[in-house]
């Protein structure tokens, strides 16, 4: 398992960042980002990814909330322009993701820095990284599109159960969109990520399981009806059981003391 995206990424270092505006009385191209996030000061509007100014006319990407992650991975997709930080704790437990597009396209990325400091993600992008994007096309003349209203009773979330028997052990999924399912493992555990019937947002459960996986092509998932994903992982998919230790100790006899 990984979460490594297909684009280049950069490493992570601990540093207090600085923060300055070089673009508050400079004309630029950036100074078209409203003042860099000070004319939206809305006190109960917070956004969790912003693009800010830095020195010597860097850009800074800072990305909250990430606090309590340890294995986060930061990625440019080079033609969208669109910085990526995926982050996963430590004990594979819970995830978290940011998105945002960059006001200007890069090039130079192994100029680019990223650190993790507090709660915060703080990508730099120094001045020669940064380029003017390619003018856009034209846009497409707008289709207008049917929106289906549907009852929020409709879109329950997953129900998750697990059980073990004569077999091995069984994780029972209620309530999926079946062509989301998805099943990985790592070590002792088993990572179940779908969507709600009728929904749009992922869930995730970790299952931990006594011992480690040896044959995880014994391991079957399969959806059972039009809403219920089960999964089996036969006991010999496992690491073999080590049985106690049965034995008899032999008695030594040392003499009596002073004789």
């Amino acid at each position: 398992m990984s979460l490594l995206t297909p684009y280049s990424p950069f490493p992570l270092a601990t540093a207090p960042p600085l923060w300055a505006d070089p673009f508050a009385n400079v004309a630029s191209p950036f100074s078209l980002l409203p003042a860099l996030g000070r004319a939206f000061d809305f006190p109960d509007v917070r956004s969790v990814a912003r693009v800010e100014a830095g020195e010597d006319k860097a850009l800074k990407v800072v990305f909250d909330d990430l606090g309590g992650y340890e294995n986060i991975n930061v990625s440019i997709d080079d033609k969208t322009n669109v910085v990526t930080v995926k982050a996963e704790a430590a004990d594979g437990s819970a995830r978290a993701s940011r998105v945002i597009t960059l006001p200007c396209a890069v090039q130079n990325t192994d100029k680019i820095t990223a650190e993790h400091v507090g709660s915060r993600v703080v990508v730099t992008i120094p001045e020669g990284s940064q380029k003017p994007r390619e003018r856009a096309p034209e846009p497409a003349k707008a289709k207008p599109l049917k929106v289906q209203l549907r009852p929020a009773a409709e879109a329950r979330a997953p129900e998750f159960e697990a059980d073990e028997n004569e077999v091995g052990f069984t994780i029972k999924v209620h309530n999926i969109d079946p062509s989301s399912a998805r099943v990985e493992v790592d070590g002792r555990r088993l990572h179940v990520t779908c969507k709600a019937t009728n929904g749009s947002v992922d869930f995730f459960r970790a299952f931990e399981l006594p011992r480690a996986v040896v044959k995880a092509d014994g391991i079957v998932a399969k959806v059972d009806g039009a809403d219920l994903l089960v999964v089996t992982v036969p006991h010999d998919a496992l690491e073999a059981k080590q049985q106690p230790a049965k034995a008899s100790i032999k008695v030594q006899n040392m003499g009596t003391v002073g004789a």
